[in-house]
């Protein structure tokens, strides 16, 4: 958001304000805020657009057989927990990532998400993730971590602290459970059934995993690939225009009336005094760079310092799962080229997409708030003096809103909340709903 040198470049007052509709002006700004009704075609993955895989996707993105033990700190009853320490199979993706509750986690009791332990961060959202494409100039995760939306689906999946599960367990269930609908999709799996040749759990670093040939190795990492391509491709279809239309895009489409007059002054703020525009832009309302906000770093399980995209550039560029690595249908190192930690990037996280955020509290990678108007707060004081790394971009300066504008970039936000899943041959049970598993 655009700081003090901008504030007197633009008059706003309420008095003067037309709360009822944009000017021709404004409407062609907000014209560049119109989503594209499919997400950027993404050649790393084969079956991105494959309905069939879609479907596997969907059944392994609820399923929590893929799931390891849960920590400690579990106890079956209080902060959201899924179960009694030790319990495997009980977290799904879907645990954190409820796609009929705006795509993140609304269980856990706490800023950062709780899954087999808690997490260090916030659950993003997983509705229009799609649309962060490398080749669009976006990345996955809070830090850029990953380059695919196939790949993100693997991190997770291995963490102690989110699935605890294990690459070979993944394939176990495959082969016991979705067999012949991986193999109809993917080709033939190897014979599980060896468990002295492939034994039932373990990933890089465990005896179990490193103990097998380099070629039973590479089969079940390209099992382990083929899992994440699978629930990218329904995470492919969970993007806004599969939903019924906003208030905002209602408007976009021609209905002057979808939009409520604090919503409309919220708008004018919004690409005008506010200038949240500078970053929040195009169709998921993301420039999908990455800033240092001055967040503080703040909660009981926050990590005590968080570097953001300096890290995740290092963890990108050495993943066996990018883009350019051997599992990728189409390899292409051209993103990660001459990519490099540059002192910006320290303590630098991705600008989140504003599509259905109010539905996605708590706010920021840690999670430090929750509620809208305490993030339209921190922007309008420039920021936080808590700690945090880095240094704050110089953009991040105090906006000199008063309550009510406030309020109505709040009510504007509001307006940008998708409505119900529209309906979807392919997914019989409803685009949101827990699919029945095998």
């Amino acid at each position: 958001m655009r700081g003090l040198i901008s504030i007197g470049l633009v008059v706003t007052s309420a008095a003067c304000v037309d709360e009822t509709s944009f000017t021709p002006e404004e409407r062609a700004t907000l014209e560049a805020y119109r989503l594209p009704t499919a997400a950027p075609p993404d050649p790393s993955n084969a079956v991105a657009d494959d309905a069939r895989a879609a479907v596997l996707g969907k059944q392994f993105f609820f399923d929590t057989r893929f799931s390891g033990p849960l920590g400690p700190l579990n106890d079956g009853v209080s902060n959201g927990s899924l179960g009694l320490a030790g319990t495997p199979g009980l977290v799904a993706c879907s645990s954190c990532h409820q796609p009929e509750l705006g795509g993140t986690d609304h269980r856990s009791h706490a800023e950062t998400s709780f899954a087999a332990g808690y997490t260090g961060r916030n659950a993003p959202t997983v509705l229009d993730a799609a649309y962060s494409d490398v080749a669009a100039g976006g990345w996955q995760f809070w830090d850029g971590r990953k380059d695919s939306l196939w790949s993100h689906a693997l991190g997770p999946s291995e963490s102690p602290v989110e699935h605890n599960g294990t690459r070979l367990g993944f394939a176990h269930v495959i082969y016991d459970h979705y067999k012949a609908s991986y193999e109809a999709i993917f080709g033939a799996l190897p014979d599980l059934a060896d468990t002295v040749r492939f034994p039932a759990a373990g990933k890089p670093g465990d005896a179990a995993f490193d103990g097998m040939t380099a070629a039973d190795r590479d089969a079940i990492d390209r099992v382990f690939a083929n899992f994440g391509k699978a629930v990218a491709a329904y995470e492919r279809r969970l993007i806004s225009p599969a939903f019924a239309p906003s208030p905002f895009d209602r408007m976009l489409a021609g209905d002057d009336t979808a939009m409520t007059p604090g919503a409309i002054r919220g708008a004018k703020l919004f690409i005008g005094k506010a200038a949240c525009d500078e970053c929040h832009r195009g169709g998921t309302f993301t420039d999908f760079a990455f800033h240092n906000i001055g967040c503080p770093q703040e909660g009981p399980h926050a990590l005590a310092t968080d570097i953001g995209r300096e890290g995740g550039i290092a963890t990108v560029k050495g993943d066996i799962f990018n883009r350019a690595g051997a599992y990728s249908d189409h390899a292409d190192d051209t993103h990660l080229a001459g990519l490099a930690a540059l002192a910006t990037d320290t303590g630098a996280f991705k600008t989140a997409t504003l599509r259905n955020v109010a539905k996605t509290a708590p706010y920021m990678h840690d999670g430090v708030y929750g509620t809208l108007w305490e993030v339209v707060e921190h922007y309008n004081f420039g920021g936080q003096t808590g700690a945090y790394a880095g240094t704050k971009d110089v953009a991040i300066a105090p906006l000199l809103l008063d309550a009510r504008e406030t309020s109505d970039l709040v009510e504007f936000l509001d307006s940008l909340d998708d409505g119900e899943p529209l309906p979807t041959a392919d997914f019989p049970e409803g685009l949101v709903a827990a699919p029945t598993l095998p």
